[in-house]
Formats: structure tokens, sequence, C-alpha cells
């Protein structure tokens, strides 16, 4: 009798426990995307900032400029794509996450008696 009861409680917990585990995996890899973007703008800026420094900084002191590191240039241009990749990525993913957020709306609601 215990073990038919256990039975049809977990029969009814496993799609929940399941959804909301999917929930959890779905938000955490949007927090992935978010965070990784943000990194990549972060240095993206930084090699920004550091090529006009180097830039402003060979003009206050009187050095003749050295023109555009190919390097740095290459670099930034790289920096830039991933972040435009990564805000296509996250723009879908939070689309994802709220069709996902009012399809559990819908289930919760039908499951109300």
């Amino acid at each position: 009798m215990a073990l038919t009861g256990f039975a049809s409680g977990a029969l009814v917990t496993a799609p929940l426990v399941a959804t909301l585990t999917w929930l959890a995996v779905t938000w955490q890899q949007h927090v992935d995307v978010r965070v990784e973007r943000d990194t990549v703008a972060a240095h993206a800026d930084r090699a920004a900032f550091s090529s006009k420094f180097d830039r402003d900084w060979s003009a206050a002191n009187g050095l003749p400029d050295r023109g555009c590191d190919p390097q740095a240039a290459a670099e930034l241009k790289r920096l830039r794509t991933r972040t435009a990749e990564l805000e296509a990525k996250l723009t879908d993913s939070t689309a994802t996450i709220d069709g996902n957020a009012r399809d559990l709306r819908n289930i919760m609601s039908e499951a109300k008696p």
C-alpha cells in the first residue's frame, strides 16, 4: 500500500521536477551568455581605451604617432564581433526564457482546480 502511494506520488512530481530542472538549466545558460558578453565587452572597451590612450600619450609627449597597430585592430575587431554574436544569442535566450515563463504560467493555471 505504501509503495503504491509512493509510486503515484513520484509519477505526479516527476514531470514537475523535470520542468523545474529544465528551467534552471535554461536560466543558467542565459546567465552564462550574459557573463561572457559582459566580459568580452569589457575587454573590447579596454582595448579601445588603451589604443586611444597610447595615441594621446604620444601626442602629449611630442612623440611621433606610431599609427595603427594591426594586431590591436584585429583583436578589437574580433572582440566587437564576438560581442555582437553574444548579443544576438542573448536576445534569443531572453525570448526563450519569456516563452518558457509564459508556458509555465499556462500550465500552472490549467492545473489549478
